[in-house]
């Protein structure tokens, strides 16, 4: 499943994969709300009788042939400052797999699935800030498409104060900065820009570098 407001950014990645399943783009996060995804990849895990059996948490199954590579010489400092810091992410891909299939076939005697107790002390709080948080992504978002991405700024900067931990909100925002002529770039790098507060490298820095950008499972 995809999280952007713009299915269309989502199609090469989708093509690329080759999926033999449905493939959902979420366009108005509402993950976000429902099971407090708060970047991607994430996931739930949701039982055969349609019980949350573990909360949102990052859900990367296979390592990135990336994080082996070098980082080659030469590059502008920022790129590079950048590529240091995705190195510094864990991974837990190959244990997270392990579990998901120690689940698939032990189902609610897998010790990976959790009673509802420990599922809710383990969720992404939600409070009044989270809340109000949604409804000013998800006015921006109404704004963006009726009246043009200008109107949409306030409203996103206000969810990105209320949630500042909600990297799908900055991460959408940043990918969408418009250029003078209202143009939406599409900014994959998420670097500084104009219009909204932090970007993707600073903000990670701040947050504790690599190593703290992810909400990993607890196995």
């Amino acid at each position: 499943m995809a999280i952007d407001v713009e299915p269309s950014h989502t199609y090469k990645w989708i093509d690329a994969a080759q999926p033999t399943h449905p493939s959902v783009i979420d366009t108005r996060h509402v993950t976000d709300q429902l099971f407090g995804f708060v970047n991607i990849p994430m996931a739930v895990w949701i039982d055969e009788h349609g019980m949350l059996v573990r909360p949102a948490e990052a859900a990367s199954i296979e390592r990135s042939p990336l994080r082996d590579r070098p980082i080659p010489e030469g590059l502008p400092p920022r790129i590079e400052q950048m590529l240091r810091e995705v190195k510094k992410i864990r991974d837990v891909s190959d244990d997270y797999r392990a579990a998901i299939v120690d689940w698939a076939h032990r189902g609610a005697d897998s010790p990976y699935a959790l009673p509802p107790d420990e599922v809710v002390a383990r969720s992404v709080p939600c409070g009044d800030d989270e809340a109000r948080a949604a409804a000013c992504f998800e006015l921006g978002n109404h704004l963006r498409v009726t009246v043009g991405p200008d109107a949409a700024v306030p409203w996103w900067r206000e969810a990105h104060r209320l949630q500042p931990s909600n990297w799908t909100y900055k991460r959408q925002a940043w990918t969408l900065v418009t250029t003078p002529d209202g143009a939406e770039e599409n900014d994959l790098m998420q670097g500084p820009n104009d219009v909204y507060e932090g970007n993707w490298l600073d903000d990670v820095i701040a947050g504790g570098g690599g190593e703290a950008y992810n909400i990993l499972p607890r196995l």
